[in-house]
């Protein structure tokens, strides 16, 4: 009908296909709503919500740091009560000690914490009170070990002291006092001690001197010294520029080296007391004048080289004169009288 609002729609075919709608151009057809893909929000709302997220944020970093510092102090804690006691002390190297009497020493008991065991303190302990170990280390194994590694020490030398010879060893550490001098140990003259304490180092008086005495008032006694020796400044001192009255100690260390870097090992007595002819008796028989305390390692393998090859026979006796030996001239006196160590003073 012509007054119908609807009518039927076509197909293509010309059949119709229901109702349609009548559109006027006063009733356009709706467009589907757009939506945006996010909403805006008050700027208030976004910055507590961000303030949220941080504080949230440091409370969870609060946490695990708080968790990470429970497990370490509850593990050190542990480590420090309960776990890591020392079940086994091993004493290795040779000493002339039992090990129970080093291990007594050290103050390191079973039954300690390994890791608060004092090893320093062990160490110094061990060295002093057992003036014959040469040097001590003491460490720790895991689990519950602690090992204390010693070395023997050797006298090197006697000095005569208040009546008794002072046996000296590495370090110039007194090892002991005896009344009889040791067969095979070197007896040392011409060194004056001002201290000797077994487990210490000698105290040279030489040391005291210089440590109480100006340095003016040391150079003017050089001066009245060299004046009544009828000698020029330049002669009393020895080679370096130093003081000859202020070098027993250097002397006799750096003697004490060249004879063993020279592998002579038949030292009988060594002679300090004149600074400026320094001399050693080898094997009881052969007096050895080195001069002044210079060259001392090439004048002793020198000497040494004069007895590997025969220059000297076994049984001789006799001085080699070895202050010139840097100019090849190192003659040698025959002399038939006996040598022995003297008694201390």
């Amino acid at each position: 009908m012509e007054g119908s609002e609807t009518s039927m729609a076509r197909t293509p075919n010309g059949t119709r296909d229901g109702p349609q709608s009548r559109r006027t151009p006063q009733n356009p057809p709706r467009e589907p709503p757009h939506y945006s893909s996010g909403r805006q929000v008050p700027h208030g709302i976004e910055q507590r919500a961000a303030l949220r997220r941080r504080r949230k944020r440091r409370r969870a970093i609060l946490f695990y740091i708080a968790m990470f510092l429970f497990v370490v102090v509850a593990a050190v804690t542990l480590s420090l009560t309960v776990l890591f006691k020392i079940d086994t002390i091993q004493v290795t190297g040779s000493s002339r000690y039992p090990a129970q009497q080093i291990v007594s020493i050290s103050g390191i008991v079973q039954g300690e914490n390994l890791f608060l065991a004092k090893t320093k303190e062990a160490r110094t302990a061990i060295e002093s009170q057992l003036p014959y170990i040469k040097a001590a280390t003491v460490s720790r194994q895991l689990p519950a070990t602690i090992v204390i590694h010693v070395e023997d020490d050797t006298a090197k030398g006697a000095i005569a002291y208040e009546g008794q010879y002072a046996l000296i060893g590495s370090g110039d550490k007194v090892l002991e006092f005896v009344d009889t001098l040791p067969q095979g140990v070197t007896l040392v003259k011409g060194l004056d001690l001002a201290k000797a304490e077994v487990g210490q180092p000698i105290v040279y008086t030489d040391d005291v001197e210089l440590s109480s005495s100006p340095a003016d008032d040391a150079s003017e006694a050089d001066g009245s010294s060299a004046e009544a020796s009828g000698s020029s400044p330049s002669e009393s001192t020895l080679a370096g520029g130093e003081d000859s009255s202020h070098k027993s100690k250097e002397i006799f260390q750096e003697l004490w080296t060249a004879i063993e870097e020279s592998g002579l090992d038949k030292i009988t007595e060594i002679d300090l007391s004149d600074r400026y002819n320094l001399v050693i008796l080898y094997d009881n028989r052969i007096t050895m004048e080195l001069g002044l305390p210079t060259d001392l390692e090439y004048k002793l393998h020198y000497a040494k080289g004069i007895l590997d090859a025969g220059g000297i026979k076994d049984t001789e006796k006799g001085t080699l004169k070895l202050s010139d030996a840097m100019d090849n001239r190192v003659p040698f006196e025959p002399d038939y009288s006996n040598s022995s160590a003297a008694a201390p003073g």
